[in-house]
């Protein structure tokens, strides 16, 4: 099964692993708090350099 993971803005907070349904929810909800986020599906491939501090 794909897993899904929200990227917010205004937090650059990644969330944890979950369904597409568990995910379309949750980004509808920050639609309507005003906060922009997206959905990732193959975030395994992802790159994050933690020591400088830049994502993606």
């Amino acid at each position: 099964m794909n897993r899904y993971i929200i990227i917010r803005s205004d937090t650059k907070s990644i969330s944890p692993p979950m369904s597409k349904q568990e995910a379309i929810k949750k980004l509808r909800q920050y639609g309507k708090d005003g906060i922009s986020s997206y959905i990732v599906s193959n975030y395994r491939n992802l790159e994050f350099d933690l020591l400088n501090k830049t994502n993606l």
